[in-house]
């Protein structure tokens, strides 16, 4: 009998011992199990906030972009196509649901290039400015110099008529470099009707320090194959000649007797055709310069 009992001693410590074992063991899971979770939620949360930070970095940026200011039509163009990066980013931001490290790196690196690509441009447009500023002192140079010139004509056209004409051709505006070009939505040069946007004309205006300064009227007239004029969307007209002319487009320009170069966009309406177009320039009542292009 006390055999026995002592056996079933030996049996109860082995029990006692074994659940022991298993009550440390269920301790130890349970520990590891929530730290994982605490160290996964705050590992979760650190991802968050750099989303977050980021989606703010980028909604700054946008602004600094929208601050940036130029009469540089090509460089407007390449702004508003970085503000629309800035935006495709935030839009993919915003269903980014790979919580890693590695995804928000590759956004940290795109950010970065948008930031040195700002840089970049503020650069430009710092150097623009300078030379606007030198500009604006060379034509008040050049402002004396056409009173002086305007004086001295005077004079001259009183004492001969024929002196008047010559003056007159003298001051009339001229151009270089004349060609129009179909652009898509973002700027860029296209080669297929289908796919035009915009059509630009580009040229130069020629430095004439004896043509009057000021806001000048510039109208650009596109004629398709058949000689239709291409239409300004309130189908107005200009004076021509004694005349009443349609025009594509125009602008004003602030002209100041110094070489400028001009842009001017007729928005696509549909109807261009394929086939050789003209492009005739008018300004104050005389036409300045044309050229052709091929559209197909």
């Amino acid at each position: 009998m006390a055999e026995t009992r002592g056996n079933n001693g030996k049996k109860d410590n082995i029990y006692i011992g074994v659940l022991a074992s298993l009550g440390v063991i269920l301790v130890i899971v349970a520990v590891m199990y929530f730290m994982e979770h605490r160290d996964n939620k705050r590992y979760i949360s650190e991802i968050t906030i750099e989303k977050i930070n980021l989606e703010n970095e980028l909604k700054s940026l946008s602004q600094d972009y929208d601050s940036l200011q130029t009469n540089n039509d090509t460089l407007n163009v390449q702004l508003k196509m970085e503000q629309e990066k800035i935006s495709e980013l935030l839009e993919r931001m915003k269903v980014f649901r790979n919580n890693s490290y590695f995804e928000i790196n590759k956004y940290k690196r795109e950010l970065g290039t948008l930031k040195g690509v700002l840089r970049d441009y503020i650069v430009q447009i710092d150097s623009l400015n300078t030379r606007n500023q030198l500009l604006t002192a060379e034509n008040a140079r050049v402002k004396k110099q056409i009173n002086w010139v305007k004086d001295r004509n005077i004079k001259l056209e009183e004492s001969t008529e024929s002196m008047k004409e010559v003056i007159s051709k003298a001051a009339t505006l001229s151009l270089t470099d004349l060609y129009c070009t179909p652009i898509n939505r973002k700027g860029k040069e296209v080669k297929k009707i289908s796919k035009t946007e915009k059509l630009v004309t580009n040229f130069t205006l020629q430095k004439n320090v004896t043509a009057s300064t000021g806001v000048k009227e510039i109208f650009v007239r596109i004629s398709r194959p058949d000689e239709v004029v291409l239409g300004n969307p309130e189908n107005l007209l200009f004076d021509f000649e004694n005349t009443k002319l349609s025009y594509s487009a125009k602008r004003e320009i602030e002209y100041e007797g110094q070489q400028l170069d001009v842009a001017i966009f007729w928005d696509n309406d549909g109807s261009l055709v394929e086939g050789e177009y003209k492009i005739d320039v008018f300004a104050e009542g005389n036409h300045i310069g044309s050229s052709k292009f091929i559209l197909k």
